[in-house]
């Protein structure tokens, strides 16, 4: 079931609007109205009130309680923009635009899922116990200290540190 609650002329720019309204899709009401309580955006609170009102609207028309909704959609579309001008230099006039946004929020209730088939999950790689011989074959691969790697290894040459010195010694930039 939906629930639908809207806010029409927010003199906030829809861009900004957006930025929050972005945090709340698909997350349940109690999880988002704790993320506008402490959120320190300028639409938040406006926001804040719309969730409410929709709570609200979910309580009184269909007997919902707000821990069984979550938010299905939110969608932000500009409103009416104010035109103004500022003065600027050499007599000139620069144009502002103010703009608005109207804001609707779509709660849905939380489906029970009831019969239907089951998931399977993936078997991952098989876990087995390390054993001694294991063990043995890790030892054989890492490197001592004190140890050149050419030992480790042979065929390999020893690494020389000049290039990390020459490197390291020049000025930043």
């Amino acid at each position: 079931m939906e629930i639908k609650a809207q806010l029409n002329y927010l003199h906030i720019a829809p861009r900004k609007v957006r930025l929050v309204t972005d945090l709340l899709k698909d997350m349940s009401v109690v999880r988002a109205r704790i993320q506008l309580e402490h959120l320190p955006k300028r639409s938040a609170a406006p926001l804040l009130r719309l969730l409410q009102s929709a709570v609200a609207n979910a309580k009184h028309n269909f007997q919902i309680e707000d821990s069984g909704l979550h938010i299905k959609k939110v969608i932000v579309n500009p409103g009416p923009v104010l035109k103004r001008f500022e003065p600027r230099a050499f007599g000139r006039a620069a144009p502002i635009r103010k703009r608005s946004s109207h804001v609707l929020l779509v709660l849905e209730t939380e489906k029970v899922k009831t019969g239907g088939r089951k998931k399977v999950r993936k078997e991952g790689p098989a876990i087995r116990e390390a054993t001694i011989e294991d063990m043995e074959k890790i030892e054989e691969k890492t490197p001592r200290f004190g140890v050149e790697r050419s030992e480790v290894r042979p065929g390999l040459k020893p690494k020389s540190a000049g290039f990390v010195r020459r490197v390291f010694r020049r000025k930043a930039i």
